[in-house]
């Protein structure tokens, strides 16, 4: 039996979905309360930030135990369904924490609104794959964990502005993922001083490594010839999808298109990056560095034009 007051130290699991909550820079990369968000969205994209950021810290930072973090994540659940703080919460003195958050969440009204409730509970879902280690056999499983972990921060601003239709959900899911997919092979250096992968397991093996040489490789600070290659592909990849799908900012408010189409063209601009050295282990790409010689005059052109097909 594990003891709800007995953390112990373990590697941390994957960040979670926050990362579309910050600047592309950011370990997480979605902005926070944007000033271009009117102001009563605002507010509520703070509660939903407030939530989603407690949720992840429970699944992914300190020194709990997979069963601690689950039994967490779980009371947290019920308590957005109407639910008292559960004795796990209690015992570690994060029930007062979990039932203001909760509460914000009713104040805001967002308890009413049944499609953003889901979505939150679909992405607290997502944290428990991260509370145990998550590690993707296939990219099918990791686009599956993205569902929840990416995809519905961008269905909860979506319907904050009451913006609806298949089309809109599907452009709106492929940008979360391929947001989420750069961020990842971005911060693969970090991530892995963390005992964490991202990389499908299949496609490793494919290249013929394992996990294991993934790890060295990183602690090594440079990667082989043959998963330069991967990287360099996969970024391209992730950028097209930014480039099919940013249509959808036609279909937003006007606030929220400037938003979104300022997100798309900073996640180019380090998909650029990482094509020109796909060693992220050795070169970290980072906002600042994609910026230099003509780097912010493409990144401001890509965010009044759109991305082009050379993107």
């Amino acid at each position: 039996m594990i003891s709800p007051t007995s953390p112990t130290t373990r590697a941390s699991p994957s960040k979670g979905a926050l990362r579309f909550f910050h600047g592309v820079d950011h370990a997480e990369n979605f902005p926070v309360a944007s000033v271009l968000l009117p102001r009563d969205i605002r507010s509520k994209v703070m509660t939903i930030y407030g939530l989603a950021r407690f949720a992840d810290d429970l699944a992914d930072e300190g020194s709990w135990t997979v069963g601690q973090r689950l039994a967490f994540l779980k009371e947290l659940s019920n308590m957005l369904a109407g639910s008292e703080p559960g004795p796990w919460l209690r015992a570690a003195g994060l029930a007062d924490k979990a039932k203001g958050l909760c509460e914000d969440w009713h104040m805001q009204g967002l308890d009413q609104q049944t499609h953003i409730t889901s979505e939150m509970q679909l992405m607290l879902a997502a944290f428990t794959w991260d509370a145990r280690g998550f590690w993707p056999e296939t990219a099918e499983q990791f686009d599956c964990y993205c569902r929840g972990s990416a995809a519905s921060v961008g269905r909860m601003l979506l319907a904050l502005h009451r913006v609806e239709g298949a089309s809109c959900l599907q452009a709106s899911d492929a940008i979360c993922t391929a947001l989420q997919r750069l961020n990842m092979l971005q911060d693969c250096a970090i991530d892995a001083k963390r005992g964490r992968i991202y990389v499908p397991a299949c496609e490793l093996r494919a290249m013929g490594y394992q996990a294991a040489d993934w790890f060295r490789f990183c602690a090594e600070g440079q990667l082989p010839d043959s998963i330069r290659q991967w990287v360099r592909l996969s970024a391209r990849t992730q950028s097209e999808q930014l480039r099919l799908n940013q249509h959808l900012a036609a279909a937003l408010p006007l606030r929220l298109a400037l938003e979104l189409r300022a997100i798309i063209a900073a996640a180019a601009s380090i998909a650029r990056a990482m094509s020109r050295s796909p060693d992220p282990v050795m070169d970290r790409p980072s906002i600042g560095k994609a910026l230099r010689g003509t780097g912010a005059f493409r990144l401001l052109r890509d965010w009044i034009f759109g991305l082009s097909s050379d993107a």
